[in-house]
């Protein structure tokens, strides 16, 4: 959210923010309601929930409605009291907080309900959740705040630090994008950075190659093999067993940096699986899982 610091009035929300983040007058603050997958603050939060459902043209809002929020798996006890807090003051009648790596696995299409091991990754912006489900619920999980931003910033810093050229996040994200690669394959690709130079603080380039971000990268994705073999080790045997077979699904718009599932692959030895639109993974959970609450409402 882009806020007047003078007037303290809201100027742009979501995507209109974002595209004036660096850019922005000194007297405009870009805010985040929600940080590292938490809310951050709780007003700020309701009233981008409000100016989103304002534009639904719903007309009641969510008075009367039920309303499906997605959390990290170890979600705080105060996080969660925000959310209802949330909820009621948008005086919404039912609040259902479900895990977002159960949504994910929902929105992927697989068989969360079966007694069988599911172990889903889902690497979001700011938090990265690991679960194995099976018969519907969590067996074990993790969270780590090594995602998507974590390789921005890794990427800036590099920047600053060996080529001596400031940038910004977006420039960062661009560059991942572009080039950000877990496989020795695209060590060749080569993509021009500007900033500013921070010697002599004038405007600025460089040329930063694959190779480059993916030693940067790799440390980043290793760890992120180690926070997966934890909740793989703490499981019983026979669901373990099962991953052999079904091996892990990756979500979340980090997955889709180059390279990272045979990474994965190579690091676990099971079968790793990319979903069809990972980013939008959550959203289609909480539309199945809506069917199923309505349907079990149906069956009452």
């Amino acid at each position: 959210m882009a806020i007047d610091t003078y007037t303290h009035k809201i100027i742009e929300t979501g995507f209109l923010a974002s595209k004036i983040q660096g850019k922005a007058p000194y007297n405009y603050q870009i805010v985040y309601p929600i940080e590292n997958g938490m809310i951050s603050d709780i007003e700020l939060a309701s009233e981008y929930l409000s100016r989103v459902i304002s534009k639904l043209n719903i007309g009641r809002g969510l008075r009367g409605m039920g309303v499906i929020f997605g959390a990290p798996s170890k979600c705080t006890k105060v996080n969660r009291n925000s959310i209802v807090e949330i909820c009621k003051s948008l005086q919404a009648k039912e609040i259902y907080i479900e895990s977002q790596v159960k949504l994910a696995a929902l929105g992927t299409g697989e068989d969360v309900y079966s007694p069988n091991a599911t172990l889903v990754c889902d690497i979001g912006a700011q938090i990265t959740d690991i679960a194995c489900l099976s018969m519907g619920e969590v067996v074990n999980c993790d969270s780590t705040f090594i995602a998507s931003v974590s390789f921005d910033e890794a990427i800036r810093r590099y920047l600053i630090q060996e080529k001596h050229l400031s940038v910004g996040k977006k420039t960062a994200e661009y560059v991942k994008m572009r080039i950000g690669t877990l496989s020795p394959l695209l060590d060749s690709q080569l993509v021009e950075v500007k900033g500013r130079d921070t010697i002599t603080s004038l405007p600025s380039s460089t040329i930063v190659s694959g190779s480059e971000i993916r030693l940067i990268l790799t440390p980043l994705a290793q760890f992120l093999v180690l926070k997966i073999t934890d909740v793989i080790s703490s499981l019983p045997p026979d669901l373990a067993s099962d991953l052999v077979k079904n091996g892990l699904i990756l979500t979340g718009g980090g997955s889709l940096l180059s390279g990272i599932k045979n990474y994965f692959q190579t690091k676990l030895n099971i079968p790793v699986f990319v979903t069809t639109d990972p980013s939008d993974c959550v959203i289609r959970g909480i539309g199945n899982y809506c069917d199923n609450i309505n349907s079990q409402k149906e069956g009452k």
